[in-house]
């Protein structure tokens, strides 16, 4: 088998994410009022130490729990820290610092790389792989007989022998030979040129970027973290924030570029749009603070009438979300309502007294108000975000009666402490337990989905409801999978 040439992009407005596009405008919009902030630098300084510690453990160059990589986020990078809380000696502990310290450099470099707006070439990619692999010496090899060797690492220059991995399966995956790395890199480095040119989605040339430059492989170690690298400089250069791939991601991540490999970057692109989302939302938390604290001094700068005009404004931008959230409501309760009454038909056959019903309580219903806001904040913390209840909520249920009450719920409602235009809706379920006191209370609460669906005010209607109709149907089956462990 030869090796495949990389190939160019195709369908590249098919792939790209119109959430992420709705908002990266939105963000866009906010950020310049935190660049000079405490807050959002600190913001950003964590998130580079958790991109620098991640990529070398997806890369398996240390391991250890995410309470570590948490507590070095928080605190620094720190060899004593390390050995302290991992239990790894200290001399290897100091080793780790020092390659998750070259890890630091190489983000902070690319910020810096992107406020000078330098040219993506050869060199530049050289360069990083430099500082890299400063403190790693050798690499293991394989001679023509398979016996594993340590050989001298190259750091800055193209491999001189093959570099193929065997698979699990035994199959030899077969990179870009040595012979044609030059010509193939030349060629990576002119269609980027092009794309960038066209303003292709971000998400979108950041998952070619990263695959392409996987399949030439050009150095000896050390192209997962350069491939993670240049693709998180495709998202510095549109605005947005460095790609993160988590050890959680690991399975996401490794089958998405197998999958990439037959000339699918689809999954990659989903994957790389939904760690980009996840980071705008964490950031607009970070505006939301700084706004706060900043209030009263944009007060006195702007005026207060021109401060209220401005804000009147936008408030009417924003508030247009929720005429989405209404309808999204509406396709809920009819989709849930659809299924109930098919379900009772099937329950009839069985038990005269089995059935299921839906309903619904509409935006901030006085008398219902109170229902599940408990569980609405306990699922947003599973998916680390803060659920605002108080500007808008609405749920819809379906209520399954068997031998037990068990209820699938879908809650509609606000992202982050304000009235920002990003909503969510949720979906759980839990079974109903009987107290002595005949007190009915929820038990074995659980998450109806992989994620929760996100949506925000300068999305198209069209656009969110097609989103939200792949969204619901993957997270019903997920309820319909908890329900039936319960009559299992």
């Amino acid at each position: 088998m030869e090796h495949t040439k990389i190939k160019e992009i195709t369908n590249a407005e098919g792939l790209s994410s119109s959430e992420l596009k709705a908002l990266s405008k939105l963000w866009n919009g906010k950020k310049e009022q935190l660049r000079d902030s405490d807050e959002y630098n600190l913001f950003l300084k964590k998130m580079q130490r958790e991109w620098a510690i991640e990529t070398g453990i997806i890369e398996r160059l240390y391991t250890w729990d995410r309470g570590i990589t948490e507590s070095l986020i928080e605190h620094g990078i720190d060899a004593a820290q390390i050995s302290h809380t991992s239990g790894i000696n200290r001399k290897d502990a100091d080793n780790i610092s020092n390659i998750i310290q070259d890890q630091q450099q190489a983000i902070e470099g690319l910020f810096d790389f992107v406020k000078g707006n330098q040219p993506f070439s050869e060199h530049f990619i050289r360069s990083m792989h430099e500082k890299f692999v400063a403190h790693q010496d050798t690499v293991e090899a394989q001679t023509p007989k398979g016996e594993i060797i340590t050989v001298p690492l190259l750091k800055g220059a193209y491999k001189k022998h093959p570099n193929n991995p065997k698979k699990s399966d035994g199959k030899i995956h077969l990179y870009c030979p040595p012979e044609f790395v030059i010509d193939e890199m030349e060629r990576l480095i002119t269609l980027y040129d092009k794309y960038n040119e066209l303003k292709i989605a971000p998400e979108v040339l950041s998952a070619w970027l990263h695959h392409r430059f996987t399949q030439i492989h050009p150095f000896q170690d050390g192209n997962g973290r350069i491939a993670r690298a240049i693709a998180t400089l495709v998202f510095l250069k549109a605005g947005l924030f460095p790609l993160v791939i988590r050890e959680s991601d690991r399975e996401t991540y490794l089958n998405a570029l197998e999958k990439a490999d037959n000339d699918d970057i689809s999954d990659l692109v989903k994957l790389f749009a939904k760690r980009q989302r996840d980071c705008i939302l964490s950031a607009l938390s970070t505006q939301q603070q700084v706004e706060k604290s900043g209030f009263a001094e944009q007060i006195f700068s702007n005026g207060l009438k021109l401060l209220q005009a401005k804000h009147s404004k936008k408030k009417a931008e924003i508030i247009q979300v929720y005429a989405l959230a209404d309808a999204l409501q509406n396709t809920l309760i009819q989709k849930l309502k659809e299924y109930g009454q098919t379900f009772s038909e099937g329950l009839e056959h069985n038990n005269h007294k089995h059935g299921a019903v839906a309903s619904e309580s509409k935006n901030n219903d006085e008398e219902k108000n109170y229902y599940f806001r408990n569980e609405i904040i306990k699922i947003a913390k599973k998916h680390d975000y803060y659920a605002d209840t108080k500007h808008y909520k609405s749920w819809s249920r379906l209520i399954i009666n068997t031998d037990s009450i068990f209820e699938i719920i879908f809650s509609i409602h606000g992202v982050g402490h304000s009235d920002n235009g990003v909503m969510a809706i949720s979906g759980f379920t839990f079974e109903k337990n009987m107290s002595e006191d005949k007190i009915p209370s929820a038990i074995n609460i659980k998450s109806a989905q992989q994620d929760v669906f996100v949506f925000n005010y300068l999305e198209k209607e069209k656009e969110v409801m097609e989103r939200f109709g792949e969204w619901f149907k993957e997270s019903f089956v997920i309820a319909l999978a908890e329900w039936q462990q319960t009559i299992a």
